[in-house]
Order: structure tokens, then sequence, then C-alpha cells
């Protein structure tokens, strides 16, 4: 017997398998550039205590952090805002789009090791905040559909925090071209971008991610105004930290220590709100999910408090000039709460099946890889603050520390593509 398929109904079939599985090839494919960014992470690492030949530091530590920043990052957030838990639409327009920023973003992981700042990274890095401002721009539009006190507000907020970000690395090219290069104000114009991305772009699109959830499961999540805008101007005077390291001055720590207060106040506003969903989250989540997205809160909560301590001048000139606790904060930051958070969307998107050992082995040594280096960084950290010194092997530890993440990358990767 032969059953004659309405046309219409396999166009809406074939429709709804691209809506679902372009979005997740494209969380894979921003999935490798965390795997090559975890390599080049390694083998930074390595050189700390083994000589490795044709490796140049400075050259390879663009690399990883272009690819993590702009690969990884970007597109992984980008893919799981649009993707709207399979509400969202993967227009062809999206998909060449995709493989722009990808193709950018190969051309700096090759460019950065091998000629440092040239015509081809200069050029790669100029054509992913060209395609980036397109995404963005259909980001925008999507989210105006979204809820205006939630999601909707929160993701537009993250989009003006990126695009005010590049702002410092526009100005990088004029003050090279007046013979500032290596001055004061060219740190200040690398640290503007860097600011705006980490307590702007990420800290937004992060709660843009969990709002959105909640409300495709019937939670009201109401931003008020005031906490809205509690977030944001602590965001801007916040800067304030990368200013202080050069210019201790008491007008520039006042106006961190406003900051800080600020912050600490729309944190608190915001638990209030995260605390009446607890239950809600608790049935509807994983218990892997909940392992990482706490992992996440955590981090949030540390990045706070971190923050908060450096509104003390002893302190903050602490913070910022011992390298482990600036490396621990970025770190925090890109792995402890966007990381973190863009896996526990692709599990609670069905990407991360769970049934597979691949993928919980993945996601446990990923986890692991991540709090043990946080934890070696700042504990050495503390050591060189308070004088004692470093801690013997410690190189060693933060090596094998650092190695559990492109082991847990590999077989998220491997659990991933067997679907």
């Amino acid at each position: 017997m032969i059953i004659a398929m309405n046309p219409n109904i396999i166009t809406t079939i074939k429709t709804d398998q691209m809506r679902h599985s372009g979005y997740r090839i494209w969380f894979i494919v921003s999935m490798f550039d965390l795997f090559a960014a975890a390599i080049i992470g390694v083998l930074l690492r390595a050189m700390y205590f083994v000589e490795v030949p044709f490796v140049t530091f400075r050259p390879w530590l663009h690399g990883h952090s272009h690819t993590a920043l702009l690969g990884w990052l970007f597109i992984g957030t980008v893919v799981c805002l649009l993707h709207d838990g399979g509400l969202g639409r993967f227009t062809p327009r999206m998909r060449w789009l995709l493989i722009g920023l990808q193709a950018a973003v190969v051309c700096m992981l090759i460019g950065f090791p091998l000629w440092s700042y040239n015509v081809i990274t200069i050029t790669g890095s100029s054509i992913h905040m060209a395609l980036a401002f397109m995404a963005l721009a259909t980001l925008w539009q999507v989210s105006r559909s979204w809820p205006k006190q939630g999601s909707g507000m929160l993701t537009r907020a993250a989009v003006v925090m990126f695009i005010l970000s590049t702002l410092g690395v526009l100005a990088i090219g004029p003050i090279i071209a007046t013979g500032n290069q290596g001055k004061e104000i060219y740190y200040w114009s690398v640290q503007f971008f860097l600011h705006f991305q980490f307590n702007g772009w990420f800290w937004f699109a992060a709660m843009a991610l969990g709002a959105r959830w909640a409300e495709r499961q019937g939670f009201a999540l109401q931003i008020d105004r005031l906490t809205m805008g509690l977030w944001i101007v602590s965001a801007v005077l916040t800067y304030a930290l990368a200013i202080a390291w050069s210019e201790p001055l008491p007008a520039v720590f006042a106006t961190v220590a406003v900051a800080v207060a600020l912050q600490v106040w729309a944190a608190w506003r915001t638990f209030g709100i995260l605390r009446r969903m607890h239950n809600v989250a608790y049935e509807r989540i994983p218990r892997a999910a909940r392992i990482l997205i706490g992992v996440a809160l955590v981090s949030m909560a540390m990045k706070v408090l971190v923050q908060a301590s450096v509104a003390i001048p002893s302190v903050a000139i602490m913070a910022l000039t011992i390298r482990h606790f600036v490396m621990g904060f970025v770190h925090m930051n890109t792995l402890g709460v966007m990381t973190m958070l863009l896996c526990s969307y692709a599990i609670l998107s069905g990407w991360f099946d769970l049934k597979r050992g691949s993928i919980r082995w993945g996601l446990g040594f990923l986890v692991a890889g991540i709090i043990t280096s946080e934890l070696l960084l700042f504990v050495q950290g503390g050591f060189f603050w308070i004088g004692l010194g470093m801690i013997p092997g410690h190189y060693v530890h933060l090596f094998a520390a650092s190695f559990l993440m492109p082991m847990g990358v590999v077989l998220l990767l491997i659990g991933s593509l067997k679907k």
C-alpha cells in the first residue's frame, strides 16, 4: 500500500529539522574553537617548565584569546540565543554569517601564532567585527518580540555593550598612528574592549540566556528598571578598575567604590528574583545541568565579591599586579560563567545526550579542569600576596589541571558527533 504525504507536511518537517539541527551544528563548530583554544592554553602552561621549540609565548597567547573570545564564546552565545530553545529560525543568511565568522576565527587562530599582528590577522579581526555587527543586528530584531522586562531588555543591553566594547579596538589604530603605543592610553583602550566584553556583553548575555529559558517555562521573570539600571551603571563605572593600576588617584578609587556598591545592590535584587523560580528550575533541569548552572552562579557571585573587594586601594593594587589573580578572574568569566552556561544550554536543548558516557565523562573532565585550575591560580596568587613565594610544582599542577579541559571537550565532541 502506498501512502501519499502532503508536500506541505514534508516541507514543514524539513523546516523543523533545519531549525533544530542548524544551530546545533554550529554550536559543535564553536566547540572546535574551544578545543583549539584549550590546546593552546595547555601548550602555554607547559612553556613554564619545559622548552617548547618554535613557539613564542605572546603570539600564541593572542591566538588563544581571540579563538576563545571570538570563536567559542561569541559564536556559541549568539547560536544559543538565536536558537531560542528550538523556536528560532535558522536562515540561509545566518548560515553565511556564521561561515564568515568562523572563517575569520580560523584566520586568527592560524595567523597569530605564525605572524602575530599583521595584515592577515588584522583583516581577520576586522571581518569578524563587521559580521558580528550583522549577527547582533539579527539578534536585536529577534529579541524585540521577547518580554521587555526580561530577556528582551537583557539581550539588547548585551548587544549595546558589545558595540560599546569595540570602541576600544577602533581607538587602537589612531593611538598607534600618533606614536602612543605602549603608553597608558594604549592599555586603557585594550582594557576598555575587554572590560565591556566581560562585564557587559557576556554578563548581560548570560542573564538573557537564563531569563529566556525561564520565560519558555512559563515563568514571568520581571526585572524592574532600577535593577537593570544598577547593572548598567555599575558595568560602566567599574571600568575605573582598569585605570586604577596606572592612576591610583582617590577619585578613581571613589568611582570604583560607588560602582561596586551599585553592583552588589543589583546582585542582591537579582538574587531575590531568581529565588522565586528555584522550585521550577529544580524540577525541570536535569541534575548535570544544575551542577553546571551552580558552578556558573557561584562564579558570578565570586566575580561580584572580587570586584567589591578591590574598592580597597591596597587590595586593588594587589589584584591588578599579581598575574595569577588577573588570569583567574578572566577565566572565571570565560570558563566558570559562560562556558558552563553554554554547556548547560546544550543539555537543556538536547544537543548533549546525557545517556552517552562520553558526554557525561566529558562534562566531568571539563568541570574538574575549570574548578581545579581556578583554585590553583587563586591559591598561588594568595601565596604571592602574603610573601610565601611559589608553591613547589605549581606550574606542573596547573598544566595537569588545564589538560583536563581539552580532554573533556574531545569527549563532548565525540558524543555530539555520534548523534
